[in-house]
């Protein structure tokens, strides 16, 4: 510590404990002497015995209990000499992820505690360097995986402060060391705290956004880094990816890092979710350690509070309106005398025909307004109870993959004419009842054509869609729907729908694995004789197809050699069956690879779109918006509720009766 005698202690620290790591190979750090000889800069390198060497750091690969000897250069840049400090601290990662060393002073419990300097302190003459040797040794019951450290030269001064007492500062400059110890390497990555909150916007029938803060921890023993993506969804918006969220590197064992990400055009559906998807990558010359996302999510509150106001102030508008027409006027003169009254004509009060006209205009409103919303709300439920017809089947390509594999959907034949959209949504389990959307509203016409049929390329994995709906296990069967639609409104006109197993998290394939074994290896021989499928006379022979096969030729002709089992060619060729043309024929087909998985237009479409349309489209659900079944069902019900309301506080209040009773208050 150094202090000044004339006002008070002075303020020791470490002002610029910066420690400054660039990827080259030699690390400087420049002061501003105060002794008025000029600036003092220095530096930092990996060195052999005699000079600098080219490495960037110090990686080593050790057992515990080895020793390694090796060299740093500290290098003095300036016009004078210098005297420096050398030392080696335990190395961690800051708020924001970088890479730093503890304070000198502070005590190194892991790799920077291993190192020692064959000097603490060097006297470097001007613009010259010194080579210091240093042993690291590595303890022996040390546990495997990673270990970081970093070798220090720092330079202590002192200047002055804005009240002109001396400050003592240290500026430093480092080299990393990074240590493998040979065992049992087990990468981990974790999302946790995750935590989101809501900016409304003052416009009732906006949009607001969405921040996100969540820490990413490295729960192995090797450095990772990690890239992830944050999606926020509602029954209304989603789901909607957070741009410019950062690429984390070198996160070192046992560390963590806290992430914010910001999404925009958020709209307030009461209540919303935030989802963070995390991939391990690699760092150091590693190989993928294939580590499954890390997910975690968190429920945050999205009210409309401007569009809540609107609506009660539109409410007590209307109840002040509806009071003010009923309640009777004030104080009123009494009407001159007629001075030729005639017995005939009754005299009606102005209060009562007042009441008579507002239960003239009135009544008509109040039963036209209640029958429109229960009208509505009728629709909407008739809407969602309808279901499209099975147009045909889906292929996929490839038939066996991983869940990273890219994903292309093949039709066993076309859309309708008059359905010039679609839209494709994935079922099973961990998704929702009504399945989650894979591609938005989409133009057919930007898919290419597989024969007769549709190629549609998934613009992300099922691990992607498996993150995006929250849960991580993929297993059993996954349902794939293809709906013909048109753009707007509630037609449709008909699925093609397919499926895949997973028989484990990471494989799937598109035969079911417990179903019944396939008839054409076990009994190849028993089908229809080549030579009658050949001869020219039989096969244009109008006789009945239960009669072509020779009874003679098959061993039993009624359980398998039946031609409406296995020998009817129309049977094998029909695009619509899933043992014949949608599998043999759509996942195979050059076409379906090469053209629909890599073609530009159709990844333009569907990735674009998918991430701007929301989960659903079953069956009548409305196609330009994607809303789920069961959201539609709500608001329907929402809607028959307040036309019966209306109509009971009508009645209620006298403004609407009904012929033949039901008008007892």
């Amino acid at each position: 510590m150094t202090s000044t005698p004339p006002t008070r202690t002075l303020l020791t620290a470490l002002l610029t404990c910066l420690l400054v790591l660039f990827a080259g190979p030699t690390v400087h750090a420049s002061v501003q002497d105060t002794g008025g000889k000029g600036r003092s800069t220095f530096g930092v390198q990996p060195s052999g015995p005699k000079k600098p060497d080219r490495r960037s750091d110090f990686s080593y690969s050790v057992t515990p209990g080895a020793a390694v000897r090796d060299h740093i250069a500290v290098l003095n840049h300036s016009a004078r000499p210098l005297t420096l400090k050398v030392y080696a601290s335990d190395a961690f990662n800051t708020v924001d992820g970088g890479f730093d060393l503890l304070a000198e002073g502070v005590r190194s419990k892991d790799a920077g505690s291993w190192i020692r300097t064959a000097r603490s302190q060097v006297v470097i003459p001007a613009r010259s360097r010194a080579v210091v040797p240093f042993t690291l040794t590595v303890p022996a019951g040390v546990a495997p995986g990673d270990h970081a450290a970093g070798l220090v030269a720092s330079l202590a001064s002192s200047r002055p402060d804005g009240k002109g007492d001396r400050v003592a500062v240290e500026q430093r400059v480092g080299a990393r060391v990074h240590i493998r110890v040979a065992g049992e390497l087990k990468p981990g990555l974790a999302v946790q705290d995750v935590r989101a909150t809501y900016h409304g916007t003052a416009n009732p029938f906006g949009t607001g956004s969405a921040t996100v803060t969540y820490t990413v921890r490295n729960t192995g023993n090797i450095r990772l880094g990690a890239r992830g993506t944050v999606r926020f969804a509602n029954s209304v918006s989603g789901p909607l990816r957070a741009p410019g969220v950062e690429t984390i590197k070198g996160l070192l064992p046992g560390n963590s890092v806290r992430v914010t990400a910001t999404v925009r055009g958020l709209f307030p559906a009461v209540r919303s979710t935030a989802t963070v998807n995390l991939d391990a990558i690699p760092v150091g010359g590693d190989i993928d350690p294939a580590l499954p996302s890390a997910t975690g999510s968190a429920g945050f509150w999205t009210v409309p509070w401007a569009l809540l106001a609107l609506l009660v102030l539109a409410a007590g508008l209307t109840v002040a309106l509806v009071r003010r027409r009923r309640r009777p006027g004030g104080p009123t003169r009494p009407a001159p005398t007629d001075p030729h009254p005639h017995p005939s004509v009754t005299s009606v009060p102005k209060e009562a025909k007042t009441s008579m006209l507002i239960k003239r205009f009135t009544r008509p409103t109040a039963l036209g307004l209640a029958s429109l919303l229960a009208a509505a709300g009728g629709g909407l439920m008739l809407g969602t109870a309808a279901q499209a017809e099975t147009l045909g089947t889906l292929s996929l390509t490839p038939p066996t993959g991983t869940d990273t594999s890219s994903v292309t959907l093949s039709t066993s034949g076309p859309c309708p004419e008059e359905a010039d959209y679609l839209i494709v949504k994935v079922a099973g389990k961990g998704f929702p009842a009504e399945g989650q959307n894979v591609v938005g509203n989409s133009e057919v016409a930007i898919y290419p054509s597989a024969g007769e049929g549709l190629d549609i390329p998934l613009s992300e994995t099922m691990r992607d869609y498996a993150n995006t709906a929250g849960f991580k296990t993929l297993e059993g069967r996954y349902d794939f729907t293809v709906t013909c639609r048109k753009a707007f409104g509630e037609s449709t006109f008909g699925d093609y729908e397919g499926s895949m197993w997973f028989t484990s998290n990471t494989a799937y394939q598109d035969t079911d694995p417990d179903g019944p074994e396939p008839t054409e290896p076990t009994g190849p021989s028993e089908s229809p004789d080549p030579t009658e499928s050949t001869d020219p006379t039989e096969s244009t022979e109008p006789a009945d197809p239960s009669e072509s096969p020779d009874p003679t030729e098959s061993t039993d002709p009624t359980d398998t050699a039946s031609p409406s089992d296995t020998a009817d060619p129309t049977d094998t060729a029909d695009p619509g069956t899933t043992d014949g043309g949608s599998t043999d024929g759509g996942s195979t087909d050059g076409g379906s690879t090469e053209g629909g998985s890599s073609d530009g237009g159709a990844s333009g479409g569907g990735t674009d779109v998918t991430t701007e349309v929301s989960g659903g489209g079953d069956g009548g659900s409305l196609a330009s918006t994607g809303s789920s079944t069961g959201a539609i069902t709500l608001i329907a019900l929402a809607l028959v509720t307040a036309g019966t309301a209306a109509v009971w506080w009508a009645r209620r209040r006298g403004l609407l009766t009904f012929v033949g009773g039901w008008n007892h208050r």
